[in-house]
């Protein structure tokens, strides 16, 4: 089970950024695209701002979102090439 991330109000983004990487490598998730990995932390940084903790059943939702955009547009930029 993932754990739930926590940013403190007076964590500073790199001490943010290293918690959630952290709580990645739990998950067994490493993204293949910097954009990606912007994508899910801002997500993931805005959710915890707004309600003050992200549970490991909300970030994965939100890594699983970001993941299948990816796979998403990925898919739209070859079908376009066809």
């Amino acid at each position: 089970m993932t754990r739930t991330i926590t940013f403190d109000q007076k964590m500073k983004d790199g001490e943010k950024r290293a918690a959630f990487q952290s709580a990645l490598k739990e998950m067994g998730v490493s993204f293949t695209s910097a954009s990606s990995f912007e994508r899910a932390f801002a997500r993931t940084k805005d959710a915890a701002d707004h309600n003050g903790e992200v549970p490991g059943d909300r970030l994965q939702a939100i890594v699983d979102d970001v993941v299948s955009g990816m796979e998403t547009f990925q898919q739209g930029v070859a079908d376009s090439f066809r």
